[in-house]
């Protein structure tokens, strides 16, 4: 017997990247907060942010995709 597993609706799909997000942009303003306390130049602060949004929010996607197609 097989089953077809159901397509996330779009609803779901805009929570998921919602959540990712969300996450991405508290990582990335803790990165920038913890290189400011640390007497960082603004450039190195915004920096960390940026770099660390990009690689939480590329990586929540990557594992969104991957439990989407696991099922």
């Amino acid at each position: 017997m097989t089953t077809t597993s159901a397509q996330p609706t779009a609803t779901r799909r805009g929570l998921e990247v919602t959540t990712v997000f969300f996450s991405s942009t508290t990582a990335a303003l803790t990165a920038g907060i913890v290189a400011s306390l640390c007497h960082a130049p603004a450039l190195a602060a915004v920096g960390a942010g940026g770099v660390t949004f990009g690689v939480a929010f590329g990586i929540g996607i990557k594992v969104f995709e991957y439990l989407n197609n696991d099922n």
